[in-house]
């Protein structure tokens, strides 16, 4: 499984995380949202939203823009986890590296 190493460590009270993998992602083409849940080494849990119903206008052509890309990538070449993360590093929600290898 790919996973993100940060750049810099979130400390949650007492908690040092380092390292984030996906377990959850989701598009819905009728709001449109794409929902991208991590979990953390500690098993602390971050969520990303693009779009959804209460976006703007502009969030849901991203999201929708996005999940189009999304499907008609080639994914022999790249992982869809590792897209994923590269989007949230590339929009700012999130720094680091990806390391692994696909499951």
């Amino acid at each position: 499984m790919e996973t993100i190493s940060l750049t810099v460590p979130e400390i949650i009270p007492q908690i040092s995380t380092s390292i984030y993998k996906i377990i959850s992602l989701t598009f819905d083409w009728e709001q449109p949202q794409i929902l991208i849940t991590l979990r953390g080494e500690h098993n602390e849990i971050k969520s990303f939203i693009y779009g959804g119903s209460n976006g703007t206008t502009a969030d849901k052509l991203k999201a929708t823009n996005l999940m189009i890309a999304l499907n008609k990538v080639n994914l022999s070449v790249k992982s869809l986890q590792r897209r994923v993360i590269e989007q949230l590093v590339l929009d700012g929600l999130i720094a680091g590296s990806v390391s692994g290898i696909p499951d």
